[in-house]
């Protein structure tokens, strides 16, 4: 029997081998630099360019290459960008990929995964349910679990993305990045601990989904209803059991923006940026446009957006405020 990963601590040289084992599957992404104060510079990461549109394929990408021989084939829970990741990973690797979803996804992620050959399972909208199916399939299908973030080497991958930004950048005052699971902070965590030990590590949620804010002062994992923000990609209910260990020790704060605040930011984005991304995408941008000083470091996590509501951020007149 394996090594249980999620007793495994995770170190900057775990996110180093993670990014040379990636590469060749994983778009590095530019960074745009955009002034947006005399006293704040915008360092931004667009993950929406990656192939299937959001930073989860480099963690997807970490953990299958990494595979037992022999695997039967993965199975993956998610709301849409996870799914994408787990299920072009599959298809590259020439792996068969089973992906609960929850009813309401979005149906262009949906359409996504399953044009990736994947099988989709649907399931009822909260996040606790979809992972109960995911792994009564693994018990069933003898497949293997690819969790969404509660996994060291899941984290080390999403974790690529901030080493990239902090070679590209160099030396920055603050770190944004959303946090929902935590696979994705706890990964960036590490490395801008590692790199830049001076900068500031601020967390975003969605204001109904503020499960590592409530947490963190709690001192404990604690779990929130089911969040019915804009912001699919965030609405996990509660810190993973892993994750948790990183994020409590390394986050500097945690801060909540509102969905109003995260289509503004979609409209900043699209308009000022020319960048396409989704609520989830946009929550970290939110928080900089609110609150950004210094050279602030900015991960843009996703642009899976559906038509309509792109075209409704388009249209939209500025927020007041």
């Amino acid at each position: 029997m394996e090594a249980d990963p999620a007793r495994e601590e995770l170190s900057i040289q775990a996110v180093r081998e993670a990014a040379e084992r990636i590469a060749p599957y994983v778009v590095r992404t530019p960074l745009l630099r955009h002034p947006l104060r005399r006293d704040c510079e915008l360092l931004l990461k667009p993950e929406s360019l990656q192939p299937t549109g959001a930073f989860k394929i480099r963690g997807a990408f970490n953990l299958m290459l990494q595979l037992p021989e022999g695997c039967p084939g993965v199975v993956a829970h998610s709301s849409g960008n996870h799914a994408q990741a787990v299920a072009r990973a599959a298809a590259v690797l020439g792996l068969p990929a089973v992906i609960v979803m929850p009813s309401d996804a979005p149906r262009r992620k949906r359409e996504r995964t399953e044009a990736d050959g994947a099988q989709v399972v649907i399931v009822g909208p909260d996040s606790d349910e979809r992972a109960k199916r995911a792994s009564e399939l693994a018990e069933e299908r003898g497949l293997y679990p690819v969790p969404p973030f509660d996994d060291p080497r899941i984290a080390a991958g999403q974790g690529t993305a901030a080493l990239e930004l902090l070679e590209d950048a160099g030396a920055i005052d603050r770190f944004y990045a959303p946090v929902s699971g935590g696979g994705l902070m706890s990964g960036c965590a590490v490395v801008v601990n590692a790199l830049a030990p001076g900068a500031e590590i601020v967390a975003v949620e969605p204001e109904d989904a503020g499960d590592t804010r409530l947490s963190l002062a709690a001192g404990e994992r604690r779990k929130v209803p089911p969040p019915r923000t804009i912001a699919d990609g965030l609405r996990v209910r509660t810190p993973g059991v892993w994750t948790w260990t990183v994020l409590k020790r390394l986050l500097s704060r945690v801060e909540l923006v509102s969905d109003a605040e995260m289509l503004e930011a979609m409209r900043f984005a699209l308009l000022e940026l020319r960048l396409v991304l989704e609520p989830s995408g946009a929550a970290s941008l939110a928080l900089a446009l609110r609150e950004g000083e210094g050279r602030c470091g900015v991960l843009l996590s996703g642009g899976n957006v559906d038509e309509a509501l792109l075209a409704q951020v388009a249209a939209a007149p500025p927020r007041a405020g």
